[in-house]
């Protein structure tokens, strides 16, 4: 199971990295994704966190076939939507657990 989710989490991070390149060529995109023990730390940049406001991107997210997957993707549209307001707002989440029974924490940074 931990092979299975190293590949799910490396081919989440390629997807995100070659959607933020492919969206934000022109603009600072540059998030940061940082393994934890049992889950991943992802720190988007203010650009970023402005782009999944501005595409609504946690509704994609929250259609995804995923028991998490709803939950998730209406916290982030609404941390990034909160973070935009702000000048240099930025959005943070981790994740923790099994593919199949992520959870974790969102946190709306300025």
């Amino acid at each position: 199971m931990r092979v299975v989710r190293s590949l799910f989490v490396g081919a989440l991070i390629a997807g995100a990295a070659a959607i933020a390149s492919t969206i934000g060529a022109g603009s600072a995109s540059a998030f940061a994704v940082t393994p934890l023990n049992g889950g991943v730390q992802v720190d988007l940049s203010p650009g970023d966190t402005a782009w999944v406001h501005q595409t609504r991107f946690g509704l994609t997210v929250a259609g995804l076939p995923h028991p998490s997957a709803a939950s998730f993707g209406q916290a982030l549209d609404a941390a990034a939507t909160v973070s935009s307001a702000v000048p240099n707002g930025r959005v943070t989440f981790t994740v923790y657990g099994p593919i199949d029974k992520l959870n974790g924490t969102m946190l709306a940074l300025q």
